[in-house]
């Protein structure tokens, strides 16, 4: 909000007019999951989906993400505690989920702490109704982990040096065989982890990726 003045001559005389401005700026919306592992999950499914701005739903007690594309009209719910962390899912939230399913998605994605055995039934039970906790495997494959690592280490790269690097050439974060820069040491771990078609240690090269993010915009908010 701010003032913006002008002056008229009217009459011989000068009327100053104060006009009150209010800008709106609409800012996206992000939610800061009180969790090291759903936080990375939820960054991982980010980068390789296109999430449409996340909703909170109170009554289910989750973060729900919409997902529209050529495969239908697809749910990922996150649940959460009062406080953003990581929920468990029971029998409850499974079967109104189900519900929801039958009559609005062509595809739901549970994402939870844990999920007790009698919720995890009824998950089995349908096509299109999946879960994922720490405890399961994800579905991603290794070619999409490693593109959501490379987007994550780009977007890095611009945060950081304001600009992402061309070329490895470009890269000023290693000097001859010592790194100087974890999101090169980090990227560069990735592509070996690769080419070994390690896919477990990949999602932990991307877990990396996230806590360097949340510390760099940590010391930003401190500066």
């Amino acid at each position: 909000m701010y003032f913006l003045s002008r002056r008229y001559k009217k009459d011989g005389h000068y009327i100053v007019v104060v006009i009150l401005i209010i800008g709106v700026f609409i800012k996206k919306m992000e939610i800061e999951y009180k969790s090291d592992w759903m936080s990375p999950t939820i960054e991982l499914m980010k980068s390789i989906e296109s999430l449409n701005e996340p909703t909170i739903n109170e009554e289910m007690g989750s973060i729900d993400y919409l997902i529209e594309d050529e495969k239908g009209k697809r749910l990922i719910r996150a649940m959460v505690d009062e406080n953003n962390g990581a929920a468990p899912a029971y029998v409850v939230h499974v079967r109104d989920t189900v519900n929801e399913l039958d009559e609005k998605y062509d595809e739901i994605t549970i994402i939870s702490k844990s999920i007790t055995n009698a919720a995890h039934d009824i998950v089995t039970q349908e096509d299109n109704l999946s879960v994922i906790t720490p405890n399961t495997k994800h579905n991603f494959n290794l070619i999409e982990v490693l593109s959501a690592i490379q987007k994550k280490t780009l977007d890095l790269c611009e945060i950081k040096c304001g600009k992402a690097p061309e070329t490895k050439e470009d890269c000023k974060g290693k000097k001859g065989r010592k790194y100087v820069c974890d999101i090169r040491r980090i990227s560069d771990d990735a592509t070996f982890h690769a080419t070994m078609k390690w896919k477990k240690v990949l999602l932990e090269d991307f877990n990396h990726l996230c806590e360097l993010e949340r510390n760099m915009e940590s010391n930003t908010e401190v500066n």
